[in-house]
Order: structure tokens, then C-alpha cells, then sequence
């Protein structure tokens, strides 16, 4: 019996826990299901605390199985490339354990997959580009691994394709422009990896996108217009890259923005006034990078703002009074500029503010009695301005 055999070959605490395997008839066991001829489709041992390997597991002895999950175990060596046996498989979720090895191009022959999750383990070498041919898989989760090398053009072949997650990985080369076919795409993340090159333009077809990470790579290259089309588009983050270029104003188009990090780049030009369109807006960073001009007043119309970091960049001119409209902020960075005029008074009204950061510019003029109302605050910086007393 082949669970058996796998049992026996699993770390002695581990056969323990599946003490109730024993006996000739698996559908009477844990975290077994079984259809109405006695066949196994569904083995679910998540989080059971599991040692061992699949060295032992004889994938050929289930060809019914519809789901296997062995996520949140301590499970270790290499997936086996006979997995191709699983011919009916919908679900495969081996996340958050220690599998190492390559991912196993012949996964591309179980085409009735919906889900393929191997995140949380050290698999390394390539994602297989056999992967493309998985037309019904609506998500893949490869994040958090040891990935290396170029994400798979074929990939964008994947039209059911809801959810792909490649992020904290070692993958290199450039986002590929096919990644724009993912018509269903909901969730795309590809932060912390060596990537390169240009967004491509392509992104922006994807109209049913919520979350767009691309942070922590080394993308190069403007911010391309396109990104304004995403009209469900709620989290942005393309922080931490080379990106270059300006802002485009087409973001002002994205309503249902809530987060938009664009820090720790070398964008250069002033800040669109149309970012004072962005009304479900909650956290905007565009902190270290080369922007000019003015604070745009339009700003002020972000009710929903509790996190506005603007500090390290070359701003000029005063800080607009209209920021003091903010009433729910909690964060106001603008350190480090080269901000003039004098600080509004205004900002007295700011009563959930906790952090003024304004050192660093400069500032004139007397310090406004009004900042004594700021009753949550916890952090106040104006150091290195011009004062009078």
C-alpha cells in the first residue's frame, strides 16, 4: 500500500502522528477522501508537523487524486519528477516546507491544475517555461524561494491565471511584455528579485489588477503612462528600483488607489496635481528621489491620507496651507527639500498627526502657536531652517 510505505519511511514522531493509519482501507483515514470506488482523490495533511521525504510516495498509485496538500510541514529533498502521474490533479500545494531541488518541468503535463503553490521552501535553477501549458491554473505562488533566471514568456499563455506570485526569489533578467495577455490577472508580485529593463507598457491591459509589486529590483526606465489604465488597481509599489523619468499624471486615474510607493528611486520632475484625484488614497511615498517644483495643493483633497512622505527630494516652494485639510494623517514628512516660506498654521488642525518631519529646509518666518494643538504628537523635527524667534 503505497501511503503506507510512505508512512514507514516518514521520521518516527511523524508515523505517530498518523497513528490512524493502519489497515488495508485508506478512505477510513485521517485526512483522507476517497470516491465512491475506493479510490483516493484527496490527501490533506497540512500543518500536521510532518518530517520526511516523497522519496517514498509512489505518485503512479493514485490516479484519481484531485488535491494534495502537504503545505506547513518540514518535509525535505526534491519533488519527483513522476508527480506527471497525478493526471487529474487540481490542487498541489506543497508551500512552507524545506523542498529544495528544481521545480519539475513535467508539472507542465497536469493541465487540469487550478493551483500550484510552492512558496515558502529553497527550490532553486529555473521556472520551467513547460509551465505555460497549465491553461486552467488560476493561481501560482513560486514566492519566497531560491528561483533563479529569466520568468518564462510562456507564462503569459496562462489566460485563467487570477494570481502570480514570484516575489523573493533570486530571478533575473527583464519583465516579459507577455505578462500583459494575463487578461484574469488579479495580483501580480514580483518584489525583491535582480530583475532588470523596462515595465513594460503591456502591464497596463491588465484590468482587473488589484496589487502591482514590483519593488526591490533593478528596474530601470520611466514609469510607463499605460499604469493609468488599471482602473481597479488598489496597491502600487514600484519602490526601491533605478526608475528614472517622471511621474505620470495618468495615475490621477486610478480611483481606487489606496497605496502608492514610488520611494527610493531617481524620478525626477514635479508631482502631477492630478495625484489630488487619488480620493481612496491612504499612504503616499515618493520620498528619495530627484522631484522638483512645488507641493501641489491639490493634495489637500486626500481625506483618506495617513501617510505622506515627500522627504529627500528637491521640492521648492511653500508647503501648501491646504495640507492642513488632511484630517486623517498620521505621518508628514517633508524633510530635506528645499522648501521656503513659512510654516502654515493650518497644520494646527492635523489632530491625528503623530510624526512632523520638516528639518532640513528653508523655512522662515516664526514657528505657529497652532502646532500646540497637535495633541497626538509624538515627533516634531524643524531643525536647520531660518527661524525667527
Amino acid at each position: 500500500m503505497a501511503l503506507l510505505n510512505w508512512k514507514t519511511s516518514l521520521h518516527n514522531k511523524s508515523q505517530s502522528l498518523l497513528s490512524s493509519w493502519v489497515g488495508t482501507t485508506p478512505c477510513n483515514w485521517v485526512e483522507i477522501n476517497c470516491d465512491h470506488s475506493g479510490s483516493v482523490t484527496h490527501l490533506n495533511l497540512s500543518s500536521y508537523g510532518l518530517r520526511g521525504t516523497l522519496h517514498n510516495l509512489n505518485f503512479q498509485s493514485f490516479p484519481n487524486l484531485l488535491s494534495l496538500n502537504l503545505s506547513y510541514n518540514s518535509l525535505f529533498g526534491i519533488i519527483n519528477s513522476n508527480i506527471s502521474h497525478l493526471s487529474k490533479l487540481s490542487l498541489l500545494d506543497l508551500s512552507a516546507n524545506q523542498f529544495t531541488g528544481r521545480i519539475p518541468s513535467e508539472i507542465g503535463k497536469l493541465t487540469r491544475l487550478h493551483v500550484i503553490d510552492l512558496s515558502g521552501n529553497r527550490m532553486t535553477n529555473l521556472i520551467p517555461q513547460d509551465l505555460g501549458a497549465l491553461s486552467s491554473l488560476s493561481k501560482l505562488d513560486f514566492s519566497s524561494n531560491n528561483l533563479m533566471g529569466v520568468i518564462p514568456a510562456s507564462l503569459g499563455n496562462l489566460s485563467n491565471l487570477t494570481t502570480l506570485y514570484l516575489h523573493t526569489n533570486q530571478l533575473s533578467g527583464s519583465i516579459p511584455q507577455e505578462l500583459g495577455m494575463l487578461s484574469s490577472l488579479t495580483g501580480l508580485e514580483l518584489t525583491t528579485n535582480n530583475l532588470t529593463g523596462v515595465i513594460p507598457a503591456s502591464l497596463g491591459n491588465l484590468s482587473k489588477l488589484t496589487t502591482l509589486y514590483l519593488s526591490e529590483n533593478q528596474l530601470c526606465g520611466s514609469i510607463p503612462q499605460e499604469l493609468g489604465m488599471l482602473s481597479s488597481l488598489i496597491d502600487l509599489d514600484l519602490s526601491r528600483n533605478n526608475l528614472t523619468g517622471v511621474i505620470p499624471a495618468s495615475l490621477g486615474n486610478l480611483s481606487n488607489l489606496t497605496t502608492l510607493y514610488l520611494y527610493t528611486n531617481q524620478i525626477s520632475g514635479s508631482i502631477p496635481q492630478e495625484l489630488g484625484m487619488l480620493s481612496s488614497l491612504t499612504n503616499l511615498e515618493l520620498a528619495i528621489n530627484n522631484l522638483t517644483g512645488v507641493i501641489p495643493a491639490s493634495l489637500g483633497n486626500l481625506s483618506k491620507l495617513t501617510t505622506l512622505y515627500l522627504f529627500e527630494n528637491q521640492l521648492s516652494g511653500s508647503i501648501p496651507q491646504e495640507l492642513g485639510m488632511l484630517s486623517s494623517l498620521t505621518d508628514l514628512e517633508l524633510s530635506t527639500n528645499n522648501l521656503t516660506g513659512v510654516i502654515p498654521a493650518s497644520l494646527g488642525n492635523l489632530s491625528n498627526l503623530t510624526t512632523l518631519y520638516l528639518h532640513t529646509n528653508q523655512l522662515s518666518g516664526s514657528i505657529p502657536q497652532e502646532l500646540g494643538m497637535l495633541s497626538s504628537l509624538t515627533g516634531l523635527e524643524i531643525r536647520n531652517a531660518k527661524f525667527s524667534d
